[in-house]
Formats: structure tokens, C-alpha cells, sequence
């Protein structure tokens, strides 16, 4: 217990506690809530929020499970960069990727994607499509996460399995159909059920993209839990709202729960018989559709950011590159430097908190040396959207003076990456033989797990790390909430304004200057998308590799 210690004092103070006082601050001024409320279509809230989950949960599964079985059917050769295509969306922040699709969707055939698609009108200005803009993006941005955990369970099938199925003349299509999509079944629905409580506090697109307008058109409950506080001046209200998406969220975290604790196949067998070159040619055309619309926006994204404005508003749209220039990328790269410091302090001390808490803690947990609903309560925890714990800790740092401070961010922002990097810690140190605690007992090492079981944990140690400051570079909402201004370069460190919001200031109320948003997109975009890479490559190159076990 003695390595279990300082985790659960962490998710205890910055977790259980700010769960439990968010309920509690709408206990203490319900009526309060309801008056600031009163003029909000609440109901409509809930109805676009619950249509936003379902969509992007449901469809961003389905996508990633046919691009899983499209790369997974493959040679070897060529799973690797088309993985890494596959989950490109997941190497930009959010805010960037939402940044640009905002001038993808241009109508009059200005944005490539209205052009290719003859839309003839911008679908977010209009109250009766901007929720499907919001739900496109979405969506775009939901793919990678179930494709990884989906294709890192399709290639951990047991090759003699294929190779019997092979043997046996059944083909391709009822491979997957009938073998392989129920083994990987778990996986299918941890993935769809995470996604669904994730876009329960759903905040960045719709933030982004609309505001949640055209009216309330787009507005969520985790838009609406910010604006309670910013506008309507109501702790309570905020509360209220928030408490509400803990309830949400916490039906697919029961259900997650019982999926894990499954041991049989939690999927039918889908029976679909088709000759292996017909079934080749439909999964590749599909697989080709996905990565089009996955490159599309950060190519555009670098295609804007350098050339000259002149060649913005064109219809159709140019989507070669035609001349360069540079300068706006100077001007957002000079531009983002507060910003950028803050970010980096910021996302490495989250993965820095990530790793020295979750590693002693998951290795006490997975040698039952520690509490057995410790597990459970990280993964409820993970599940549930920040919204459940802000506003008990915004009046907290309130209070203690620390808003707009790195201090805010860097001790509210590990909860979700300490709380998962637990999870698949534990994965990896159960699987990891008890030979060595053994010898280590035997010849009486002290300190064995820092001299001899963190060296064997490199791989986890290191992609937990990279999880966790990836994650934290793209974080919008505590960062919102929390900050003010940009870093001012003085001691103490005041301002902690992060980049995704330098990327936001693109937006203008009168004007966008295209090269300019593409610019400070990118800009936030870049850093991750290296690390991200890097991460990606490592789960690509399997489980040894990186040290990660989903399942």
C-alpha cells in the first residue's frame, strides 16, 4: 500500500471529492439553479447532447471497426503506414482539427468539403444542419480510438487461428464475420462504450465550430455547464448541469464494468459469404473513402497555412499548391510563445504526475497488494467528462488564489491520464512474471520496484507518458476555465492560457484571415502530432513494443 498511497490521495482530493461536492452544491441552492436556467431550452440541450453521443459513438465504432478489418487483412508491409494514416486525426488537437474544418465546410463552394460534396451553403449557420457540421466532425475525431484498440485486438488473435480458417476454405469475409469480429467483441464495445461517455460532456467541436449556436441550436450540456458559470453568473446552475452529466455518463460506465468482467463473446457472429477478391475490393474502396476524408483537413490545414491569402475564397476552391509564402506561420509562431511555454510545462508535468503515481500504484494493484475496487473506481473516474469535477474545484482555486495559474492546471488536468494509465498499467504488470519479485525476494534487493521493476517498464512507463502529454496539449476545457491570459514571463508564473486557446484567437468577430487560422492550427498541431507519431508507431509495432494491454 505504500506505493498505492499518494494515487489514492490524488484521485481522492481531485476525483471523489469534487464528485461528490458537485452534487452537493445543487443540493444547497436548487432553486437558485432553476431561476438561472429558466430562460435556457434545457430539454433541447439534453436532445442535442444525447443525439451528438449516440452519433458519434456509434458511427466513429463502426468506421474504425471497417478500417481496423481493412488494414488487419492485409500483408504486414502495409498495416503500418496505413495505421498510421488511419489514426492521423488523432494527432491534432481538437481545436485545430475543428479550426479547420470550420473553413472546410464554407459554402458557395469556398471549403473543399462543400465543393467536392456540391453543398451550396455552410451547414453551421444554419440551425437545421449545423448539428450534423457538429456531428461530421465529430465523428472525424472519434475513428482513432476505437480503430487502435480494434486492430491492436485483431492482430493479438493467435495467427495459428487464421491459418486454420485458411486451412479450411473459409475466406475472408467469414473469417471476420464469423471468427473474428466475436473475439475481438470485447474490444469493439469498450470502445463504443467509452466513446459514448466521452461525448456525453461533448464541448470542443460544438464550442469550435458554432458556439453552440445558431441559437441553441448546437449547445450541449458541457457548453451549457460553461456557460452557467461565465454568463449566467451560477455556480449552481453549472453544478446542476454537471451533476446531470455524471448521471449520463454513468450508465456506460456500469456497462463498461460489466464488459470487462466478461468472459465470453459479447457479439453475434455475422455471417457473410463473398468471394475473397470481392470482399478485398469493397473493404480497400471503403478503407480508401476513410483515409481521404481522414488526410484531407490536415492537408488542407498545411495548404493554407502556406500560401498566400489571395488564394482563399475561391470558388471552386484551389486544392493545389500553387505559390508559398511563409509569413503566416512566422507571424502565428511568434505569436504563440506564451502559449507555448504553457502548454509544454503544463503537458509534461501531467505525464510526469501520470507515470510516478499510476506505476506503483498499478503494480501494488496487479500483485493484490493493494485495494480490489481501486480498478473500478479509476475506470469510473476515467469515464466521466470534466464537467463532473469542475466547478467544486474552480470556487477551490478560486479561493487559494491559483486561477490562471500552471499550478490549476497541472493538479486538475492528470485525473483522466492518471486514472487510465492505471488501467493499462495494470494490464502490463499482470502479465509481467512474478519470477522477478521472486528473485528480488530471494537475494533481499531493496527498493526492487524502483531498481529493478521500473527498468523492466520502459515501454509502459513511456507510452503512458506520451498518452498523458498528448492528451494534455490538446485539452480546451480546463484550460477555459481556468486560465485568463497568456504566461507573462514573470515569477511567480501568472497566466497559463495554453495553446489550443492561442489557436481559438483566430477567430475573428468580423473577419477570418484563412493563412492565419491555418497557421495557429498548425502550430498547436505540430508538437503532438510528432509525440503522437511516435506513440503510434510503438503501438503499431505490437505489445512488447509499447508495453500497453487494452484488454
Amino acid at each position: 500500500m505504500r506505493l498505492t498511497a499518494p494515487y489514492v490521495a490524488y484521485i481522492t482530493a481531485f476525483g471523489v471529492v469534487p464528485f461528490f461536492a458537485t452534487f452537493a452544491l445543487v443540493g444547497l441552492d436548487f432553486r437558485s439553479a432553476l431561476v438561472a436556467l429558466r430562460l435556457v431550452p434545457v430539454g433541447q440541450v439534453f436532445l442535442n447532447t444525447f443525439i451528438l453521443a449516440v452519433a458519434t459513438s456509434v458511427l466513429g465504432t463502426l468506421i474504425g471497426l471497417v478500417a481496423a478489418v481493412a488494414v488487419d487483412m492485409l500483408d504486414v508491409k502495409y498495416q503500418r503506414p496505413l495505421s498510421l494514416l488511419t489514426v492521423l486525426p488523432h494527432t491534432v488537437p481538437f481545436v485545430s482539427a475543428a479550426l479547420i474544418w470550420s473553413i472546410s465546410l464554407y459554402g458557395g463552394g469556398w471549403g473543399w468539403f462543400t465543393y467536392l460534396l456540391h453543398i451550396s451553403f455552410d451547414p453551421l449557420y444554419l440551425a437545421n444542419t449545423a448539428l450534423y457540421g457538429v456531428i461530421l466532425v465529430s465523428v472525424w475525431g472519434a475513428i482513432a480510438f476505437p480503430f487502435i484498440i480494434i486492430y491492436a485486438t485483431l492482430r493479438s488473435i493467435p495467427p495459428e487461428i487464421r491459418e486454420n480458417a485458411m486451412i479450411d476454405n473459409i475466406g475472408l469475409s467469414r473469417y471476420y464475420g464469423e471468427v473474428a469480429i466475436p473475439l475481438a467483441s470485447k474490444a469493439i464495445l469498450i470502445a463504443f462504450i467509452i466513446e459514448l461517455a466521452f461525448s456525453f460532456g461533448a464541448f470542443d467541436a460544438p464550442y469550435v465550430l458554432t458556439g453552440g449556436g445558431p441559437g441553441y441550436a448546437t449547445t450541449t450540456l458541457g457548453i451549457l455547464t460553461y456557460e452557467a458559470v461565465y454568463n449566467l453568473n451560477s455556480y449552481s446552475a453549472g453544478a446542476l448541469i454537471a451533476a446531470a452529466i455524471a448521471a449520463l455518463a454513468t450508465v456506460p460506465a456500469i456497462a463498461l464494468f460489466r464488459v470487462l468482467r466478461s468472459r465470453r463473446a459479447l457479439l453475434p457472429a455475422v455471417s457473410v459469404r463473398l468471394p475473397d477478391p470481392v470482399f478485398k475490393g469493397i473493404m480497400l474502396a471503403v478503407l480508401s473513402v476513410i483515409l481521404f476524408f481522414n488526410v484531407m483537413p490536415i492537408y488542407w490545414m498545411f495548404l493554407v497555412a502556406f500560401r498566400p491569402n489571395t488564394l482563399d475564397f475561391r470558388s471552386p476552391p484551389i486544392m493545389i499548391p500553387v505559390k508559398f509564402t511563409s509569413a503566416f506561420f512566422v507571424q502565428a509562431l511568434r505569436g504563440s510563445v506564451p502559449y507555448m511555454v504553457s502548454s509544454v510545462v503544463v503537458s509534461v508535468a501531467v505525464g510526469v504526475i501520470a507515470v510516478l503515481l499510476a506505476s506503483g500504484a498499478s503494480y501494488e494493484i496487479a500483485r493484490g497488494r493493494a485495494w480490489g475496487w481501486l480498478l473500478p473506481l479509476s475506470i469510473y473516474l476515467y469515464v466521466l467528462p470534466p464537467m463532473a469535477f469542475v466547478i467544486p474545484l474552480y470556487i477551490a482555486f478560486a479561493k487559494a488564489h491559483l486561477l490562471n495559474t500552471w499550478w490549476a492546471l497541472i493538479t486538475a488536468m492528470p485525473l483522466g491520464y492518471v486514472t487510465y494509465a492505471l488501467w493499462i498499467m495494470n494490464g502490463f504488470f499482470v502479465d509481467l512474471p512474478k519470477a522477478y519479485d521472486e528473485v528480488a525476494d530471494l537475494f533481499n534487493i531493496k527498493g526492487k520496484f524502483r531498481r529493478l521493476i521500473l527498468p523492466l517498464s520502459r515501454p509502459v512507463l513511456l507510452s503512458t507518458f506520451l498518452l498523458a502529454a498528448v492528451g494534455a496539449w490538446h485539452a480546451l476545457f480546463y484550460p477555459l476555465i481556468f486560465s485568463a491570459t497568456p504566461y507573462n514571463f514573470g515569477f511567480p508564473p501568472q497566466g497559463a492560457q495554453t495553446v489550443t486557446i492561442y489557436a481559438l484567437t483566430a477567430i475573428q468577430e468580423s473577419t477570418i484571415d484563412w493563412g492565419l487560422l491555418a497557421s495557429m492550427a498548425l502550430v498547436a498541431a505540430l508538437p503532438p502530432m510528432v509525440l503522437d507519431i511516435v506513440f503510434l508507431s510503438l503501438i503499431a509495432r505490437g505489445s512488447r513494443a509499447s508495453g500497453l494491454k487494452f484488454l
